[in-house]
């Protein structure tokens, strides 16, 4: 029995090494969605959302008991329209992420394969690793992040050679207005709105109330990232040679080679590094998923709801879903919702909490 109490927590280094990875590919796929903000906004958007996330953790750590069993803390169906909300969040990420992951993979590694069925061969990788405990996947990431990071960071410093510093100073003559900042601080935001399921995680988490540390740790790792990855691209490409294309960080690292030339396809390390991280990331999202219907007591609908990502993954270009589809959903649903629901979690948390106290402070009276 204890050790399936163990099987169902990580520790705090865990947790950091795990929401690393996860968030990793993001930020580096991410940078078209920032390429027409001036430098000077970046920077500031980027500060912005470490302390807007760093106060968040300290609410995060204080609601997330009441994120242990939605139904007991909330009601039934009061529980189970959050457990939804969140579960549908994960759904059209998860057939995002699936098709990203068959589009990169169909396009730098397997060209001859059909993208539906690299979606499926995903999806049941994905779905195999569901109902592992949350130790495992404590784990894999513990091992993995020094790696990645080492792959990633490597190849940074080789691109790096051919570093100029004219873009840069141009684009630091640009001036930021108060609405570009807030449209950029709004836009990070929403690139790690999955920030908002630390209150599900903290509760599997070893010390929770210290684990804010990790949590802001893993964030302030992507956006520094995020923020090199941009400073790289105005240096090396400038605004113009990077503004209209599709993956503009992976077109960057197929020009970098390592000196003399005896490894011609080094950009491999940077695509895979990216493309294992999409794939965790995917992994996380199937298992958390698992995790909200269990806690919503909906987990008969586990398999349901799994078969429909997949097959709505596989037609999605026909059924009219788009990448661009998914981003209006997250500005201006998910974006506005997720926040709005945390501090209704918190208020309706210390009502119950203070609820309780009135009433044994009564019973302890009549006694």
């Amino acid at each position: 029995m204890k050790r399936n109490t163990e099987n169902e927590t990580i520790s705090q280094k865990q947790l950091f090494s795990q929401a690393s990875v996860s968030m990793l590919g993001l930020s580096l796929m991410a940078v078209p969605e920032f390429m027409r903000f001036s430098l000077k906004t970046m920077i500031f958007g980027l500060v912005l959302t470490g302390l807007f996330f760093w106060v968040q953790s300290i609410y995060f750590v204080r609601i997330c008991p009441c994120y242990a069993r939605l139904c007991t803390s909330f009601g039934n169906w009061v529980g189970k329209l959050f457990g939804f909300i969140y579960v549908s969040y994960l759904w059209f990420s998860q057939v995002v992420l699936l098709c990203l992951i068959a589009d990169l993979a169909n396009y730098y590694f397997i060209e001859r394969i059909d993208k539906s069925w690299l979606i499926l061969l995903t999806g049941i990788v994905c779905a195999i690793g569901m109902y592992q405990n949350v130790e495992k996947r404590g784990r894999i990431g513990e091992i993995i992040l020094p790696v990645i990071l080492f792959f990633i960071l490597f190849m940074l410093f080789l691109a790096f050679r051919d570093f100029s510093f004219e873009e840069i100073i141009r684009e630091s003559r640009r001036k930021m207005t108060l609405r570009e900042l807030a449209e950029a601080f709004y836009k990070i935001v929403c690139l790690f709105l999955p920030v908002y399921f630390f209150p599900f995680i903290l509760n599997q988490t070893k010390r929770n109330t210290s684990a804010k540390k990790s949590m802001n740790g893993s964030i302030c790792l992507n956006l520094g990232i995020l923020l090199l990855a941009l400073f790289l691209l105005l240096g090396l490409l400038g605004r113009e040679g990077y503004m209209h294309k599709k993956y503009p960080m992976i077109d960057l690292m197929s020009g970098v080679n390592l000196s003399g030339d005896f490894f011609q396809r080094s950009d491999l390390f940077w695509s895979g590094s990216l493309l294992f991280c999409l794939f965790y990331l995917c992994g996380s999202l199937f298992f958390y998923q698992h995790e909200l219907l269990k806690r919503c007591r909906l987990e008969r609908g586990t398999w349901i709801v799994y078969a429909s990502v997949v097959l709505f993954s596989v037609f999605a270009g026909k059924l009219g879903f788009s990448f661009e589809t998914y981003r209006t959903l997250v500005r201006y649903g998910y974006g506005i919702v997720f926040p709005v629901l945390i501090l209704a979690a918190g208020i309706w948390y210390k009502r119950r909490k203070m609820g309780r106290r009135e009433q044994i402070h009564e019973e302890d009276t009549d006694k």
